[in-house]
């Protein structure tokens, strides 16, 4: 591509990329909102008896596919098409099929053969988060191979907000259509099935090169460790997201605990007395809250990342989240704290557009095997995911505090600093002259 056609990213490229990423989200928010509750329904209308252990065994097998995301980088790297270019025929192939299990899945699930039932399902979500993840691996390559560094903050900083959008809204939207509108869950699955397949066909609107660098998998991918600037990105990626699995979790049972729905006495917490089902629908709405700041937070954290400095986005993200985090230790009426939290998801959507685009940056020094890159350092953030997880866990196990775990938590939010102040400004920040985005 030439300059002019280089730069020539439109909005609508965007749209379809994030919605894109919203279904990816969706499907993950099935998984752990709507299916575990339709397995103990229809299990229990036939008297047979489904235990956490079933469910989390499901959960653990299914969320396999994630784990070796940088295989599928590599193979869309190195493997394509002459008419289709080396990213659509990946995403069609796999969200299709993704999308098709969904659409025959009812006819699987028959009640009086329950004792497959978790097995069918257990098949059926390894092969439909199979097709999310390639699809997934895949359009992240896709973003940067046809998006110019200019833009790359705005667009992967929106499509991570809708895709985490999906992820927390996704589940409980569709289980209100099920609660007040009377649609069949099996229905549900249907529906999504096709709506699958019709966002994923979409990216055939967007060209994509059809004469592309030609992977060598064993050189490029030992270029990729080499480098200390590289594993400068890396450890920058291990703790992007080091507290953001478990803020969310301990914000949300802490809003409850202190609008007086749950009690907590020491690590056990229980439901008040007089408190109803209705408590999903406040839960619901921290969600959406949070929800709400993260889109702001991604669109605004790209905006100013590619238009003033990717740098001083790093920065501020990193800034909001901390004030943030520490005022939920102060002391606050229930409404400043639902303000907090959208604060914290402002502070998240805006660290990882700002982190997208420094990534993506590096991701372009690699054309060879660009998606592979941006998929290695984003098994890092999975990798900084659990740690973080597992060590805050354990703080709170030895403290019996959420007030020190907020402190501690705004503490470690920080670390990623170290590594990202010793990366060389000149290696993704934008120099030359910010084009309008179109």
């Amino acid at each position: 591509m030439n300059e002019s056609e280089e730069n020539e990213f439109k909005v609508w490229k965007t749209l379809i990329f994030s919605t894109n990423y919203l279904i990816q989200g969706m499907v993950q928010s099935l998984f752990s909102v709507i299916v575990p509750i339709y397995l103990i329904i229809i299990i229990s209308e036939t008297g047979e008896v489904i235990t956490p252990s079933d469910i989390a065994f499901l959960a653990s097998i299914v969320m396999l596919p994630w784990a070796i995301k940088f295989l599928f980088g590599i193979l869309s790297d190195r493997f394509g098409s002459k008419t289709m270019g080396r990213r659509r025929p990946w995403i069609l192939a796999f969200m299709i099929m993704s999308g098709s299990i969904w659409i025959f899945l009812p006819f699987f699930l028959i009640p009086e053969y329950s004792s497959n039932i978790i097995i069918i399902f257990t098949i059926a979500g390894v092969f439909i988060n199979l097709g999310v993840a390639v699809g997934d691996t895949v359009l992240d390559g896709f973003i940067l191979d046809i998006c110019p560094k200019e833009h790359l903050g705005r667009v992967q900083g929106t499509c991570w907000g809708f895709k985490y959008i999906g992820v927390i809204g996704g589940g409980p939207l569709l289980a209100f259509i099920v609660v007040s509108l009377g649609a069949t869950v099996e229905s549900i699955f249907t529906i999504f099935g096709f709506l699958t397949i019709i966002i994923s066909m979409l990216v055939l609107m967007i060209k994509e090169p059809l004469d592309y660098p030609r992977a060598e998998i064993r050189k490029n991918l030992g270029k990729m460790f080499k480098r200390g600037k590289d594993w400068k990105m890396y450890f920058f990626a291990l703790f992007n997201a080091f507290i953001d699995g478990v803020v969310l979790l301990f914000m949300a049972l802490y809003i409850l605990i202190q609008w007086e729905f749950i009690s907590a006495e020491g690590a056990s917490l229980e439901l008040l007395d007089g408190v109803d089902l209705s408590i999903y629908m406040y839960q619901a709405y921290i969600s959406l809250i949070i929800s709400v700041g993260i889109i702001i937070g991604a669109v605004v954290g790209g905006y100013y990342s590619d238009l003033r400095s990717r740098r001083g986005s790093v920065y501020l993200s990193l800034i909001i989240s901390t004030v943030a985090i520490l005022l939920i230790a102060v002391p606050l009426d229930v409404w400043l704290l639902l303000v907090l939290a959208s604060l914290v998801g402002i502070g998240m959507g805006w660290r990882h557009s700002s982190y997208s685009a420094v990534l993506g940056q590096f991701s372009k020094e690699h054309p060879e095997m660009i998606s592979s890159y941006f998929s290695i350092a984003n098994s890092f953030v999975n990798v900084g995911t659990v740690l973080g997880l597992v060590i805050i866990g354990i703080i709170f196990e030895i403290t019996l505090s959420f007030i020190v775990v907020f402190i501690f938590m705004a503490i470690v939010s920080n670390l990623g600093i170290l590594p990202f102040v010793l990366i060389k400004q000149s290696e993704y920040e934008i120099i030359k002259e910010i084009k309008n985005f179109e």
